[in-house]
């Protein structure tokens, strides 16, 4: 099955980049929100979207370090 590690090795290469990008677009959300006052962060429903966005974000993180602890590295 040697046809298969090339198509293996994309993936891989694919789900570190998926990684990287969700890790920045995380940080990058914590940063907006930090920006704000809990009352703002709980009222303004822009905020409360990259709030709910946010999570959803760190529960795919936490779910590919789980499932793959080399992709931190």
């Amino acid at each position: 099955m040697e046809q298969y590690s090339t198509l293996i090795g994309v993936i891989l290469e694919k789900l570190d980049q998926t990684y990287k990008d969700l890790l920045f677009n995380y940080n990058g959300m914590d940063g907006v929100l930090q920006q704000h006052s809990a009352e703002e962060r709980a009222s303004v429903p822009e905020l409360m979207t990259i709030a709910e966005l946010k999570d959803v974000y760190g529960e795919l993180i936490r779910r590919l370090e789980e499932r793959m602890p080399g992709i931190k590295d």
